[in-house]
C-alpha cells in the first residue's frame, strides 16, 4: 500500500505481517515505541492531525507491517519519518478522491466487484479449509504416512575391495585366522574407504549395488562374509558391524506436510465437486465450439 522512496529502492515490495506479531515486532525494534505503547495503546496515540483528522500510531504500525523485509529490519524509529508522510500523502489522496468521485462511479463500482469476488473466493475457500482439515484427519494422514513408509533398515559395515578373486581369498583366510578386519582394510583395500578401515557407515539398501547389498543384509552384526562378493568394482570382503531401524519422524515433525497436502486433496476435491455440478461449454478463440474433451484453442 505505501512505499518509502530510496535509490536502492528498498522498499519495492511489500509482504503482510499479522498486526499482533507485527507490533511485538516493532516494540522489540523500536524502544522509543516500546515505552509510549506500554502505557497507551497504539490506536490511542495521535502521531498527526490531517484537516483536525487524527492519524494513529496503529495506521503507521499497519503502513510498517507493508514495508518489504528490508525495510522493516530498518526499525520503526529510523523509517518514522517518511512513513508518517507516506500515511499524511495517503489521507490527503483519499480525502480529495472522495470529494472528486462520486460513490457510484462506474469505474469504482466496478473495480468494487471485482475485489469482492476475489475476497469472496478467499473467505470461502479458507473456511473450507478450516472446516475439512481437522486435527483428527491430519491425525489420520500420520497414520496413514507411517504405514505407507515403514521404518528403513540400515545396515553399518566394512568392507575391503579387491581387484581379483584369488586376493580376496587369501586376505580372507587372513582375517579367518585372526587379522583385525579394519587393519586388513587398510593394508589391502583398493577402495577410498580403505584409509579408513574399510568403514562405510549406515546404509540402506538402495544406497548400494545390489549384490553388495543382498550379501550385506542377509548378515547379522559381527558377521564376516565367508565368501568374496563380485560386483562391477571388484571383489569384497565385507564385514557387518551393526544393523539398525531408522526412526520415524514424530506428529507434530510432520504436521505442516501433512496440513499441506490435506490442503491440496480438499481443494482438489472442491473443484471436482464444482466442476461436476456445473454445465461447462468451452470455446476456442474464435467463439466456436471446443471439440469435445479438447482444449479450446485457435
Amino acid at each position: 500500500m505505501l512505499y518509502l522512496k530510496t535509490t536502492a529502492g528498498a522498499f519495492a515490495g511489500a509482504g503482510i505481517i499479522a498486526a499482533a506479531h507485527l507490533f511485538a515486532l516493532v516494540a522489540a525494534t523500536s524502544p522509543a515505541v516500546a515505552q509510549t505503547t506500554a502505557e497507551t495503546p497504539p490506536e490511542q496515540v495521535v502521531v498527526a492531525k490531517v484537516d483536525g483528522q487524527s492519524i494513529y500510531l496503529s495506521d503507521l504500525i499497519t503502513a510498517y507491517s507493508q514495508l518489504p523485509a528490508q525495510a522493516q529490519q530498518m526499525g520503526m524509529e529510523a523509517v518514522y519519518p517518511f512513513l508518517l508522510d507516506r500515511v499524511i500523502d495517503e489521507r490527503l489522496l483519499a480525502v480529495a478522491a472522495e470529494k472528486a468521485i462520486a460513490p457510484d462511479d462506474p469505474e469504482v463500482t466496478e473495480q468494487l466487484e471485482q475485489m469482492r469476488e476475489r475476497i469472496s473466493i478467499q473467505v470461502y475457500f479458507t473456511r473450507t479449509l478450516e472446516e475439512k482439515v481437522t486435527e483428527e484427519r491430519i491425525r489420520e494422514g500420520y497414520d496413514q504416512y507411517l504405514k505407507d513408509n515403514p521404518p528403513a533398515e540400515e545396515v553399518h559395515a566394512r568392507h575391503i575391495l579387491l581387484e581379483t578373486e584369488e586376493k580376496a581369498r587369501e586376505v580372507l583366510t587372513e582375517i579367518q585366522g585372526g587379522k583385525d578386519f579394519a587393519e586388513a582394510a587398510k593394508e589391502h583395500s583398493t577402495g577410498p574407504s580403505g584409509p579408513n578401515g574399510g568403514d562405510l557407515g549406515y546404509f540402506a539398501a538402495d544406497a548400494m549395488v545390489k549384490p553388495f547389498a543382498d550379501a550385506a543384509f542377509a548378515m547379522q552384526a559381527g558377521d564376516i562374509s565367508s565368501d568374496p562378493v563380485q560386483t562391477q568394482f571388484g571383489w569384497h570382503l565385507i564385514k557387518v558391524e551393526d544393523r539398525r531401524e531408522t526412526p520415524q519422524p514424530g506428529f507434530e515433525e510432520m504436521r505442516d506436510q501433512i496440513s499441506q497436502e490435506l490442503a491440496q486433496t480438499v481443494a482438489t476435491e472442491l473443484l471436482d465437486g464444482l466442476r461436476g455440478a456445473a454445465t461447462i461449454e468451452k470455446f476456442d478463440m474464435a467463439g466456436n465450439p471446443a471439440p469435445e474433451g479438447e482444449p479450446a484453442q485457435q
